[in-house]
């Protein structure tokens, strides 16, 4: 049977507004065999929002466990527990509030630099198409940045060879990044692809001008011609 068929329509229409959802700083993926599952856009964090499963109690409404990280502004912790059915949007909502805290506050443990880079980077190739924040880009333009993504993994390389472990740290980082954003491609918005791509270009302008120079400012006509123009 259809499992979309498996669930009540109550339960259905309470996830619908999540199916096209979407946002700058979370995905929404798979949620094999849970209902809903909700992850932080930065791989490197492990926030994230799910409902695992729902139950029907005695007086007939419905209940989805839900599981969260963080908890809220005092606790980076994981919770799990019971909520009513009508409240799933509001937790989302907190939990998403939380998300955005972090991206706004100032620490020690931020890099301004990577981060500046990356918002003129984003804002040189800001996609004033209406619907980038929903449609991914197109088969050709995925395959064109497959390959962009290949060539500059390769050069990434090359340019490794003499150089101080502290830089070669760097440089693995930024190869690391080429296999993270290839593996979004079919499935992330095109806005959030070029996030991707601006952070990647920002850390590797800091890495060096050798390296900025030979994986963009080397190809941005190319990119420039794919990307914003189709």
């Amino acid at each position: 049977m259809n499992k979309k068929k498996k669930l009540p329509i109550a339960i259905l229409k309470s996830l619908e507004s999540f199916v096209n959802l979407t946002g700058e700083k979370f995905k929404i993926i798979d949620p094999k065999e849970n209902l809903l599952h909700v992850l932080d856009i930065d791989n490197t964090s492990d926030f994230h929002f799910k409902i695992e499963k729902y139950e029907k109690k005695q007086t007939g409404y419905f209940q989805f466990l839900m599981s969260k990280k963080p908890i809220n502004e005092k606790d980076n912790g994981i919770k799990r527990n019971w909520i009513d059915i009508k409240n799933l949007e509001s937790q989302f909502k907190d939990w998403l509030d939380l998300l955005d805290q972090y991206e706004s506050i100032e620490s020690f443990f931020d890099d301004p630099i990577i981060k500046s880079n990356a918002e003129k980077f984003f804002q040189k190739f800001d996609i004033i198409d209406e619907n980038a924040n929903k449609e991914t880009f197109n088969l050709e333009q995925q395959l064109f940045l497959e390959e962009y993504l290949d060539n500059s993994r390769k050069k990434l390389e090359k340019l490794k060879k003499g150089e101080t472990e502290e830089k070669i740290i760097e440089i693995e980082i930024l190869e690391t990044e080429t296999e993270e954003i290839k593996s979004a491609l079919t499935i992330e918005s095109k806005k959030k692809i070029m996030v991707r791509l601006s952070k990647f270009w920002g850390r590797a302008q800091k890495t060096g001008l050798q390296v900025i120079k030979e994986i963009f400012v080397n190809v941005i006509t190319e990119l420039t011609k794919r990307l914003l123009l189709g």
